[in-house]
Parts: structure tokens; C-alpha cells; sequence
């Protein structure tokens, strides 16, 4: 998909809200699928809230698979979610301390203060009559603290489907919205997603070497994320939640 170059048409800011609206070619959106939709706004988010390299969830309609600790696996040159650290561990191998760390959930950052209440992304195209939207609430930032490390303390159980993997990449840090909504029209037909439970918009990635016994052993950041293919769950175009995922252990 070609990056045309964007005109910056308003910025509204003030202690509520974050307003952006942006002039840009939109001639290739012919389609009100989400997983259509959803990439010609992407870039325009991580600009706007992904610092700190963090990128944004390749598939909305996937969202809630990419939560702090969640796993992937590369198979077929594609990262495949695998599930939550918690549901993966060998709780008898795995320090005690770091077992009840990933199933209390503990990871909000507390610190963390996002400036505006609201940020809402408007790209549109007036000659095409082609518009996508996003209207993201309440933003709030999880990640594994500095003092914490699944390495050395945590190892993978072989009764999950990861036996004999020797990396895994696991998200360590994201942020999430309270709300979401996405809109997308083509000429006069439109298209509206909500979201109403926290949703993770932009997310940091690390992977983390794995010995023979299951050891999470070493982590390294993933230098360049945005380059990073990530296999989609399923075919559908409607908002799903990891119960009703197959996922890549399953």
C-alpha cells in the first residue's frame, strides 16, 4: 500500500481532547473490511500516541490478542499467538513469586499520565468521498516494570505446544485505550466499530531466547517492529475476544 503524502488540514488540543484532521489520498479504500480499513490509519497512530518505538496492533478485529505478556510464536516467517505467559508457564519449574506476578495481571504503570483525555484521528480524502476515523478514550499504559523479568525465573511448559521452541516474542509493553471507535466510509457507505473494553492500540516487543528444558534464558528488544508479519487468527471481519481465537498452541 503506497504512503501518500499527508496534509496536515487541523490540530485541535486542548486539556480534554486531541484533534487531528489530515487531507490524504484515500482512492485505494474500496472496501469497509476491517482488516481493509484498519491499515490506512495505522501509521497515523503510532505517530500520534506510539513513542518510544511502540507499533500499532496490525488487526483491530484481533486487538485483544496483543495484551502485555501476551506470546507469539514465528511459524511460516509469521508470528502466531500463542496465549498469555500465564497460561503458558510450568508452574512448578518457575519461580513462585513471578508465577503469582503473571496471573495477578499487576502490570498497570501508575505513572504514566497521557496528556489528553481523548485523541481522535480523521483522515479523509474529499474528492474520493473515502474517510477513515478513530476516536481513542482514556489512554493508560501497561508494561513489565523495570524490577521484574521473566527471564531466568519463568519457563514455558511442554504441555502447551511450545516444545522445542528456542525463542518467543512477548509483548512487554502497551498501551491501551478504555474506549475505541473506528469509522470508515467509502462514498456514501459507512461502517462504525466500538469497542468498549480496554483495548491495546500500540505495543512494545521483545523476544526472549528459550533453553532445552523450557528457561526463558535471555531477552533481546526487537530492533525493528515495524517490519515484524504478524498471521492473522481467523478470517473474520467483526471484533473477536481470545476465548472464541484459535490460537497457534490450540
Amino acid at each position: 500500500m503506497p504512503k501518500p503524502e499527508k496534509k496536515l488540514k487541523a490540530v485541535v488540543k486542548s486539556h480534554f481532547s486531541h484533534e487531528i484532521r489530515k487531507d490524504v489520498d484515500l482512492t485505494q479504500l474500496n472496501s469497509l473490511k476491517l482488516d481493509q480499513a484498519w491499515p490506512f490509519i495505522k501509521e497515523e497512530i503510532e505517530r500520534e500516541i506510539g513513542s518510544d518505538g511502540l507499533v500499532c496492533v496490525p488487526y483491530l478485529e484481533e486487538a485483544s490478542l496483543y495484551q502485555v505478556s501476551s506470546v507469539f510464536v514465528r511459524r511460516d516467517m509469521q508470528l502466531q499467538p500463542a496465549g498469555k505467559l500465564a497460561d503458558l508457564l510450568d508452574e512448578a519449574k518457575s519461580h513462585p513469586d513471578y508465577v503469582e506476578w503473571q496471573r495477578s495481571e499487576s502490570f498497570v504503570d501508575e505513572d504514566f499520565k497521557f496528556p489528553h483525555e481523548s485523541v481522535k484521528i480523521t483522515l479523509q480524502d474529499e474528492q474520493a468521498k473515502n474517510k477513515v476515523r478513530v476516536i481513542m478514550m482514556n489512554l493508560s499504559r501497561h508494561k513489565f516494570p523495570k524490577d521484574k523479568s521473566p527471564v531466568k525465573n519463568i519457563y514455558l511448559s511442554a504441555d502447551k505446544g511450545l516444545k522445542g521452541v528456542k525463542s518467543v516474542y512477548m509483548i512487554t509493553d502497551v498501551l491501551m485505550a478504555k474506549t475505541v471507535e473506528f469509522r470508515a466510509n467509502t462514498g456514501i457507505s459507512s461502517r462504525i466499530f466500538h469497542l468498549g473494553n480496554p483495548t491495546p492500540l500500540v505495543f512494545g516487543l521483545e523476544q526472549f531466547d528459550v533453553s532445552e528444558d523450557g528457561q526463558l534464558i535471555s531477552r533481546i528488544p526487537v530492533s525493528d517492529q515495524s517490519k515484524t508479519v504478524w498471521s492473522k487468527a481467523g478470517s473474520h471481519d467483526h471484533l473477536l475476544t481470545p476465548s472464541k481465537t484459535k490460537l497457534a498452541t490450540s
